[in-house]
């Protein structure tokens, strides 16, 4: 097997590698023959294949992939049993505001054009007719330097009860080498994933807007390579989000609470060809949260925002050395079909209700902001250790001049495991137009 027939069963699956938690360099597996013996393959080129196998595995951040040593080489065991669907770059924070609070955003208060993705519903309630933005994140900067996530957007109202929005989020994953069973390299290909979206609110009263996101998803990791005479292609399926926004503001209320649901990315499964044709679920996510603000006066207010969010994406089954599912212990998941894997997902991980707890992460912010031109932000992010660990604290800062906006945003690690994504770094910028006169019920007061 090629290092590419290795790539297209094994990396729209994102593991990760456990070894990285304990302080030890991460090495990539040998899985049906994939060839890593240290005699054919030269230290520029192992390094090289380590450095790209750990990046990709770590986009969904997850270090649940255990690897064990056998007879044959190194197999991959789920040990965790962590939901491990394809496409995660669809899941990442692509701006800076969210991210500086801990990846949280379905209920805060629309400021920016990034509402988009976190909730379209939202966008109802801006005081501007339009906005842009764009957002750039070095991914992974720490571990390679050639992979970055930009994500573009803006929307228009129509009235005051409807908007319009378009988005595109693209990710680079970049170059990638191909081998033969000799190790000789026989071409690479620059990686890359993107997701091109539109987005549709209504105002259904006062208080409640319903949100409508079409996105087509392209994952192409391998460009035209073949293996075993298939050829290979890029993964597309065509996704959506449906979502709710109740706003909670009023001219009178010193406190005031915002509250947000989404299902996001329900669409089809995504298939990369090969032999296999194995189709691989997408991060369906559910999405509920709220943001709570305290006006302390007419210029400082203070907001408090807490997400949840729970994968629904089958949980994996329990395997015995063998690989064999233990009867009672779940099922495999690359025999359910869509509805059965998503909306299932809440009722299948083999220790029941206390397991589906620990797939719930938890994102919460505390955000000031000073005369709508400043703001500080304060962010954590919570995995359970049973289901990728990854903790980290976020931490940024936005200004505003007139109707042109600059965030920030910075991860550094917290108290999980050694987090590849620490010193990650954000960067927004965001435009508003056509400024008119504020609607009433309008969120006025954070940032």
């Amino acid at each position: 097997m090629t290092f590419v027939s290795f790539a297209i069963k094994y990396i729209p699956r994102m593991f990760t590698l456990n070894c990285l938690s304990r302080g030890t360099t991460p090495v990539p597996p040998v899985l049906d023959g994939l060839d890593t013996d240290p005699q054919r393959l030269t230290q520029s080129r192992m390094k090289r294949l380590q450095t790209r196998f750990f990046t990709l595995a770590f986009l969904v951040g997850s270090s649940s992939f255990v690897w064990a040593q056998n007879g044959s080489g190194i197999t991959g065991v789920n040990g965790d049993r962590v939901p491990l669907p394809a496409v995660p770059f669809v899941n990442i924070a692509p701006d800076a505001r969210s991210a500086a609070l801990g990846d949280a955003g379905v209920a805060l208060s629309p400021t920016e054009a990034a509402g988009t993705y976190w909730n379209a519903s939202k966008l109802i309630y801006a005081e501007h007719d339009a906005g842009a933005s764009i957002s750039y994140t070095p991914w992974l900067r720490n571990v390679i330097g050639d992979m970055w996530l930009t994500h573009v957007t803006g929307y228009k109202k129509i009235g005051k009860n409807q908007v319009v929005g378009l988005s595109l989020q693209y990710f680079n994953i970049g170059d990638i080498l191909f081998t033969n069973e000799s190790g000789t390299i026989t071409g690479d290909f620059n990686s890359k994933e993107y997701a091109i979206g539109g987005s549709y609110a209504l105002k259904l009263s006062d208080k409640l807007a319903l949100g409508l996101n079409l996105k087509y998803i392209n994952s192409n990791l391998t460009g035209d390579q073949v293996v075993a005479g298939v050829a290979l292609r890029p993964g597309q399926t065509v996704a959506g989000d449906i979502s709710l926004f109740s706003n909670g503001y009023s001219p009178e209320k010193k406190w005031y609470a915002n509250y947000g649901v989404m299902i996001q990315n329900l669409g089809g499964k995504i298939n990369y060809g090969g032999t296999a044709q194995t189709p691989y679920f997408i991060p369906t996510n559910l999405k509920v949260g709220t943001a709570i603000t305290n006006r302390l006066d007419e210029k400082n207010s203070l907001t408090l925002t807490v997400d949840l969010n729970k994968l629904m994406v089958p949980t994996p089954p329990e395997r015995d050395a063998t690989g064999a599912i233990i009867p009672g212990r779940g099922s495999d998941p690359d025999k359910k079909g869509l509805f059965e894997g998503v909306f299932g997902s809440f009722a299948d991980a083999p220790d029941g209700l206390k397991e589906e707890l620990q797939e719930v992460t938890i994102s919460t912010g505390l955000e000031y902001n000073w005369n709508k031109i400043l703001s500080a932000r304060l962010g954590y992010f919570y995995e359970n250790p049973n289901k990728g660990n990854r903790s980290f604290i976020s931490a940024g800062f936005g200004v505003r001049y007139q109707k042109v906006g600059l965030d920030f945003s910075y991860l550094f690690q917290g108290g999980g495991q050694q987090n590849p994504l620490n010193n990650t770094l954000r960067v927004s910028l965001s435009f508003l137009f056509d400024k008119k006169q504020r609607i009433e019920e309008a969120p006025r007061d954070d940032f």
